[in-house]
């Protein structure tokens, strides 16, 4: 006879989500300048198309979600204007394209001009179907600006030095490899080494940003003014002293990435008290792929061994990770026959007592399995106390932890 059936469902961990607006295309931006004289615009989207592209990205903690660019999965596709679906605005009809198929599926194809003085604020909304959990994800985006610039000798117009869309990628940052490891006592400091390590990818970053009245720079008699954005309704003024401003002045903005994951700014420019032109920009942390991580050490343990020692090493896109501890939190784990998922100490280098992981004497037990669980790590947070004070150094520099 057959007993009671008992149904088992496996576990999953739910997803965590990002989405992120990008301009895909280069010569055609956001920003548009209409000539009254020739009656054109530069650039002209019924000649090229401006493409926006929704970045969305998935994961699951248990790791069993397996592909994080999950574009070419979303359904129930929409893009708002001023909060109204494009699809219903008449004058949006015949002017723009949704992408159905592949990695660049949801991307807004745009061929419509827009009027000077006229601003279009545009956000993509879908689903994302998680089969794992019979559930439907919604996915929304920040809000990104269309506008257009009346060329004429009263009009204001700001300018970004810079690609709008900041992605601070950690791994290629040499300045704060230079910075961590005098940190740990690695390496000593060395103002030499840290001109060496400003290449372009460092964390603090300079923007470089004018303002033009018509044809002519304008530079003085202005004020500039950075606000983080907090959703579609609502912008947050930044005053210094705050630790992500390095420095600013009327034509630079000095950030200091590693404090950033995802955030959106503007850049609001006044004249007698009066905004007369803004600049939005965002920052967000860049993912890196990571390949055969692995313990380093296979070597045998002896039956007097108390402790075993151990070290991650990992490659990104073909280059091994220096001081992988730097950009990996990182645990370590061992299974034996006895215990399995047998959880250790954190970082880089594993420190493992043998009496915590099972380790059998036999043939057939005196054997451990050293593994280690990772995740890229976040952006580093401020240290205050319970009032909200920053803690600095003798510099007056904040410190800075994750």
């Amino acid at each position: 006879m057959e007993t009671i059936k008992k149904r088992k469902r496996k576990v999953f961990a739910p997803l965590t989500h990002s989405v992120t607006l990008s301009c895909d295309s280069a010569f055609t931006p956001v920003t548009q300048v209409y000539d009254a004289e020739l009656s054109e615009y530069v650039p002209d989207r019924s000649v090229i198309a401006t493409v926006l592209r929704p970045v969305v990205t998935a994961n699951a903690s248990d790791g069993s979600w397996p592909d994080p660019y999950v574009n070419k999965l979303l359904a129930d596709m929409h893009w708002y204007a001023n909060g109204v679906d494009i699809s219903t605005i008449a004058s949006w009809t015949g002017k723009y394209e949704i992408t159905q198929v592949g990695a660049e599926r949801g991307s807004l194809v745009i061929s419509r001009n827009v009027a000077p003085g006229e601003k279009i604020d545009l956000q993509f909304k879908a689903v994302l179907p998680d089969p794992r959990l019979g559930v439907n994800i919604p996915i929304v985006s920040s809000i990104i600006c269309l506008s257009t610039t009346d060329k004429s000798n009263d009009s204001y117009l700001a300018s970004l030095a810079e690609d709008a869309r900041i992605i601070y990628r950690p791994l290629l940052d040499k300045l704060y490899h230079y910075a961590w490891r005098v940190a740990q006592g690695l390496t000593p400091a060395s103002p030499t080494a840290e001109a060496d390590a400003r290449d372009g990818n460092e964390y603090e970053r300079t923007l470089h940003f004018a303002l033009f009245r018509g044809n002519n720079k304008v530079n003085s008699g202005y004020t500039v003014k950075l606000f983080r954005i907090n959703n579609v309704n609502s912008m947050t003024e930044i005053t210094t002293p705050d630790p992500i401003v390095i420095g600013m002045t009327l034509s630079t903005l000095t950030l200091d990435l590693r404090l950033l994951a995802k955030d959106d700014f503007c850049l609001k420019f006044y004249v007698s008290g009066t905004e007369v032109a803004r600049l939005q920009f965002s920052v967000s942390l860049g993912d890196f792929p990571v390949e055969n991580a692995e313990p380093k050490d296979a070597c045998d343990i002896l039956p007097t061994d108390t402790e075993i020692y151990n070290e991650l090493i990992g490659a990104s896109e073909g280059n091994a990770i220096e001081d992988i501890g730097a950009y990996l939190d990182i645990t370590w784990f061992t299974d034996s026959a006895y215990k399995s998922n047998a959880q250790h100490n954190d970082g880089a280098r594993a420190v493992i007592q043998l009496a915590d992981t099972g380790i059998g004497s036999g043939v057939d037990d005196s054997w451990l399995e050293v593994y280690a669980s990772i995740r890229q790590k976040g952006a580093y947070k401020v240290a205050v106390d319970s009032d909200g004070n920053v803690f600095t150094d003798s510099n007056n520099v904040p410190f800075i932890f994750r």
